[in-house]
């Protein structure tokens, strides 16, 4: 008996030093899986956008080695702007100037999208003009409960004039 039970006793052992093997094999396979997939998902970015487009730093937009020029943004924010770039795909730089009151905007911009970019600030300046001629919903109620009030407040000396007419013009009456 004491045969058989070492039999089954290594059997098991035996199974459970393959069972390891066959789990670290498995391991590393996934892992070189994983490195070779992590690469190839590196080369394939780089080969489809070899520099950053659209918003960068100022500090990217100089390493791209294209010459850069710059404008500063008529009043306004510069979320506008940003939306306006993105339809046109320029590749730019914002900078705020805290320095001066109201802050100001300096777009930063490669010197090839100079054409681009002229249309680009006319587009911004026509949504700016028509944020300006908007007015806000607030705005036009306090304006028109102003209208209201002054009307009700000419309308209310009105009637009172007229009573102390009719009231003069009694006394005038009875006292002849």
């Amino acid at each position: 008996m004491s045969g058989l039970q070492e039999e089954v006793e290594n059997r098991t052992v035996n199974l459970a030093v393959s069972t390891t093997k066959l789990t670290a094999r498995t391991l590393v396979r996934a892992f070189r899986w994983y490195l070779m997939h992590r690469n190839q998902k590196r080369i394939r970015k780089q080969m489809q956008h070899p520099y950053e487009e659209g918003k960068q730093t100022v500090g990217d937009l100089m390493k791209s080695g294209v010459s850069t020029d710059k404008i500063e943004l008529p009043d306004g924010s510069a979320k506008d702007f940003c939306k306006i770039a993105k339809k046109y795909g320029v590749d730019y730089a914002i900078r705020k100037d805290k320095t001066q009151d109201p802050p100001r905007y300096i777009v930063f911009f490669k010197a090839k999208d100079t054409e681009v970019l002229d249309q680009i600030v006319k587009d911004y300046q026509s949504v700016t003009d028509k944020k300006n001629e908007k007015q806000s919903a607030r705005e036009q109620l306090k304006q028109e409960k102003a209208a209201a009030r002054a009307e009700a407040k000419e309308a209310k000396e009105k009637a009172k004039s007229e009573k102390k007419h009719k009231k003069k013009r009694k006394e005038r009456t009875e006292g002849r």
